[in-house]
Parts: C-alpha cells; structure tokens; sequence
C-alpha cells in the first residue's frame, strides 16, 4: 500500500504517459411550445438548450449525448454500453439516459428565471409556465426516441457519442509543466498519506479533542435486517441490465438503515453539518439545521453491477489551525459512500473530501485478496479495514475539527445523547429555492460550487484539475493528482482490489 520510494526516479521520465493519456450562439428569438413532429421537437429542445446556455443554468450532473438531444450519460452508463447486446437490454439502457435527461432538464426549467419562461411563444392559448414546458419536454423526448430508435442505424451512431469526458485539463498540465512538477507533488502527497495513516494507527482514545465529541445520529431509526436487504437488492436486479435499481419506499429504508453516525469534534459552528441555503447571493450553511444529503450510484464488484448509498455532509467553511492555509475556505464536505454487493452485504466504504481531495478505501478485508500496485502511480490508500457492524449499529465515522478529516470508522450503537440530522436528497442542491421561491443550483455549469475557490488552484493549477480545491458537484470528483481517476469511476474497485 505504500508508493515505493524508488519508483519517485521514474516519475519524471515517464510522467508524459499520464499527460498524454486520454487524451453556439445564444437564442435570440422566441420559441414555439407545441410540435408533434420529429424535426420540430429536435429543433424545439435544440433552442431550449440555448436559453439555458444563455441562462448560465445547465445541469452538469450528467452529460448531453452529442446529436441526441433526449440523452444524457454519466460513467456508469457510459461503462455499460460494451455490455448491452439484446434488444431488450439496449432499450433499457437507452430509457435510462433518456430518464438523466428528463431529470436535468427538469432542474434547469426551475432554474430560468420567470422572464426566461415568458418569453417562450405558445401556439395556443395555454398560460406559457415550467409545468407546460417540462411536459412539452417530455413529448418531445419520447416523440423522438420512439421515431429514431426505430432507425437502422440508430445503435452505430450513438454507441461512439455515449462518452463522458473526464476531469482533467491536457492545456493545464502542459502550461504548468506537469512532468517536472508531478515529482515534488507526489513527494507531498506520500508525505500527506504517512500523516494519515499515522492518524489511523493511533488508539481510539488517544486521537487528539479540540472540542467537544457530539453525535449526529439519524433521526429515524431503520435497522433493516441482512436478509430483507438481500431481498431488496435481488429484487432490484430483475430488469433487462441486471443492475440493482430499488425504488420508493425501498430506497427510504435502504438509506436509513445504512446512515452512519457522525462523531464530530466541534469546536465552533462550523464544525456544525447542516443545512445547504442561500445567504443573499452567497451558498452557505445553517448549521441549527443538521442534515445529511444522499444520492445514489452503481459500480462493479468483480465485473457485475452493484448498488452504493453516498452521504453528502457540508460545513459552512474549512479552518482552524489543521488544514494547509492554500486548503482554507469557505464551505467545505466529505462524501461518504456504503457500497453493497448483490447479497446487499456491505463490502466496501470509501471517503473523499468534496473537493474530490483526500479519498481513501475501507474494504471489508475478507473479501479483499490483494490491494493492487500501479506502475508509477500512488497504490490504493486504504487507511483501515471494515469494521463489523451488528444488527442494530451504525457504521460510525469520527471527524476531526476545521480541517474536517476522517480520523476512524467504528461500530456504533445507541447513543443517549445525539443530536439527529435528516437525510435530504442531493437533487435538492441542484434546485436550492431562495428566500422569493426562485431556485437556483449550488454549481456552476462546470459543475463547481459556486464561491467555493481556494488559494489551492492557482499553486496545483500543474495537475490538470480545473478549479482544484473547490467543491464539486457529483460526477466531477477528480481523485488522483499523479495520473488520472474519478470517484464515480465504476471501476475504481475492480482496478484497485482483487476480490475473492
């Protein structure tokens, strides 16, 4: 698991291989609501994506499919398209990405602003509103699947435009002279991981206090047996991609019964989590308001599809006397992920500061037959192994002061004195209201949080990664500075472990 200190002389000479490696106009007339023909509705949603360019309020939580204005993708879908091969599974695959479409389009029409909305023509008399436009969207959307889909060459022409591209910049790595800074970086980051890995050796009771321990516990208790989530996800799987897809109610009991307990050290409010708001124009936090926002994802364990739970935290700021003064700023988060495998079984939890920064493995350590070495790259950093958590525990994460680093994962069980947070959906941040009702999205259509820039991207500008520092949407988590990974690889477990 460590980066052998021989391989720092080969950084140089072969950094070239990770810099090399994989490698409009606005609207200026009206648009027209009510088409029932293929050419018009493509036309129709053309123009709507340019009064959200114009707008500045594009959804970056997925990815237009170029020529395909009714798609969209993320890394997930992306990596199922060399697996798709029946009818039935290409359709599935294709009714999902028109769902991610449906579902940011939906955010941006919230988003316009009300003069936006007025100025899109009707053909008949209906009052123009976001509800009459999102249904015209969607009649447009299944229109235009329904009438290209059955075309010839539909599959070969959009198998190659069904990509996602990824978080690093080729112009930033080589104006900042990459090969010849990622040496002195990669001697930070190993630097960086000792500290950490000594913070993770340290007895429990001994991690240092700088304030008070306080519990934020969720407010519902769900304790879901072993046996009903394994009902659940094998349930789940019985569609044409045999990806584990719960809904509703099954989804509410899923993400309570895994929510973990935060043991915060607080020393002031923002050390507090709470609740995302608009402070004026400005993102912040309310620290009164405890909450914890989820969203969920797929990836791969050994070549098969399996389900995660990922718990999204915010603090109103990163201070202190901890973190690295070019680290400092406002608002800061960790992403906590529970993935489970096709027996609903917890088999890995991984954790990343939202900035994408600081992301480290805890597997559940029978499982795990070899951590896997990459040549000229960091090993997986895996700081401890998977605690066993019994019925009617909490996966348990311990949270340092103003820098806000995980310190351990532990079992936690009743706690008479908690604070309860509620869980929240992460869409929510994507169509957060303002004190007049108008909703707006924390991140900007690079997908950055919106006044979240650190001192950070103008030292570390070299690694490629726009905006480094910032908080970042889901989906933009650049986690790697030496090489190139992101978070929401769906083959991140696969390309570091082998499983037994």
């Amino acid at each position: 698991m460590h980066l052998k200190s021989s391989r720092y002389q080969f950084v140089l000479i072969f950094s070239f291989c990770f810099l090399f490696s994989g490698c409009a106009f606005f609207l200026n007339r009206p648009v027209p609501l009510s088409y029932d023909q293929p050419e018009p509705c493509r036309e129709f949603l053309n123009r709507l994506d340019e009064l959200v360019k114009e707008a500045d309020v594009r959804d970056a939580s997925s990815i237009s499919v170029l020529g395909f204005p009714y798609l969209r993708v993320n890394r997930f879908l992306e990596s199922l398209k060399k697996n798709v091969k029946s009818d039935e599974e290409k359709k599935d695959w294709v009714r999902w990405m028109q769902e991610l479409d449906l579902e940011s389009r939906k955010k941006e029409i919230s988003n316009l602003q009300n003069q936006a909305i007025l100025s899109i023509e009707t053909k008949d008399v209906r009052k123009m509103d976001r509800e009459n436009l999102y249904a015209q969207v969607k009649s447009c959307s299944y229109l235009l699947l329904n009438h290209e889909q059955n075309g010839s060459d539909f599959y070969n022409a959009l198998y190659p435009r069904v990509e996602v591209p990824n978080e690093y910049s080729f112009f930033l790595r080589i104006v900042g002279l990459y090969p010849f800074v990622a040496l002195p970086v990669a001697l930070v980051t190993e630097s960086s991981r000792e500290k950490i890995r000594k913070r993770f050796e340290t007895n429990l009771r001994d991690l240092p206090i700088e304030g008070k321990l306080k519990a934020f516990t969720p407010e519902k208790k769900i304790f879901l047996p072993e046996d009903a989530v394994r009902e659940i996800i094998e349930a789940s799987m019985r569609n044409p991609l045999a990806v584990p897809l719960p809904e509703g109610i099954q989804v509410e009991n899923l993400v309570w019964s895994f929510a973990p307990t935060l043991i915060q050290d607080v020393v002031a409010s923002y050390d507090c989590l709470g609740r995302v708001v608009w402070k004026g124009n400005r993102v912040d936090v309310d620290p009164e308001k405890p909450t914890v926002y989820y969203y969920l994802s797929h990836a791969f364990l050994k070549g098969k599809p399996v389900f995660q739970i990922n718990y999204v935290i915010w603090y109103s700021e990163r201070t202190g006397e901890s973190p690295p003064w070019i680290e400092k700023g406002h608002l800061d988060g960790l992403t906590i992920r529970i993935s489970l495998d096709d027996q609903g079984k917890v088999f890995m939890v991984d954790v990343e500061n939202n900035c994408g920064c600081y992301h480290f493995f805890v597997p559940q350590e029978e499982r795990v037959e070899k951590v896997l070495s990459k040549t000229l790259r960091f090993d997986p950093f895996v700081a401890q192994w998977l605690p066993a958590i019994l019925s009617g525990e909490h996966l348990g994460i311990r949270i340092n002061s103003g820098w806000h680093q995980v310190q351990r994962l532990i079992p936690i069980g009743h706690l008479a004195d908690s604070i309860p947070y509620t869980l929240t959906p992460y869409d929510v941040l994507e169509t957060l209201p303002h004190e007049e009702g108008q909703t707006e999205s924390i991140f900007n259509s690079k997908g950055i949080v919106k006044g979240s820039e650190r001192v950070e991207r103008l030292i570390l500008f070299s690694m490629g990664i726009r905006a480094i520092g910032s908080m970042r949407q889901r989906g933009h988590h650049a986690t790697e500075l030496i090489g190139k990974d992101h978070f929401d690889n769906p083959y991140l477990f696969d390309q570091n472990f082998l499983f037994r």
